[in-house]
């Protein structure tokens, strides 16, 4: 690759990842809750997404094929850090947004329980509701997945249920 190519590209690169920044923080919100392991996270994906953007076909849209990446990537991590004990900074343990408005804060702690209610399905309903929150649809969902379209349909369903339960029983607790 010559010099310019190498610029372009690099250019390309920063322009996609911005593009995507929020979709990919999403999605490793949803695998990592430690701030570190999701910053981690995000630069295994940003190096797995440079390295595999030189190839993308265009056989789905950008979006699809950046989830697909930053999803294998999030699962390859959590498999390799699943056994390591984990003990808290004090960085961590900051409090997220003292001088919120009120409304703002409540949707954060929203957000915050979705996320931990998500965290904990297993992993293939994790992957099915981030993907379908993303707006991906249950034909790439299933070539991301490597599951039947029929089969997304089913069993997003059933993670939903579980999701509701997690989060009715949070609730309720």
């Amino acid at each position: 690759m010559s010099r310019v190519e190498r610029q372009n590209y690099d250019k390309y690169f920063e322009q996609v990842l911005s593009q995507h920044h929020a979709a990919i923080s999403r999605v490793v919100s949803t695998y990592e809750m430690h701030r570190h392991l999701q910053e981690e996270l995000y630069q295994e994906i940003s190096v797995a997404l440079w390295k595999a953007l030189a190839r993308f076909d265009n056989q789905s849209s950008i979006k699809t094929y950046i989830l697909s990446i930053a999803h294998k990537r999030a699962v390859s991590h959590v498999a390799k850090h699943v056994k390591e004990p984990y003990t808290a900074e004090i960085t961590e343990l900051e409090i997220r947004g003292d001088d919120c408005p009120s409304e703002s804060m409540g949707k954060t702690q929203r957000m915050e329980k979705l996320l931990q209610a998500i965290r904990r399905l297993p992993m293939l309903d994790r992957q099915l509701v981030t993907l379908a929150l993303e707006g991906v649809s249950y034909k790439n969902i299933a070539s991301i997945l490597g599951i039947t379209v029929s089969n997304v349909g089913v069993k997003l369903n059933r993670a939903k249920s579980k999701l509701n339960q997690l989060l009715s029983g949070e609730a309720s607790a």
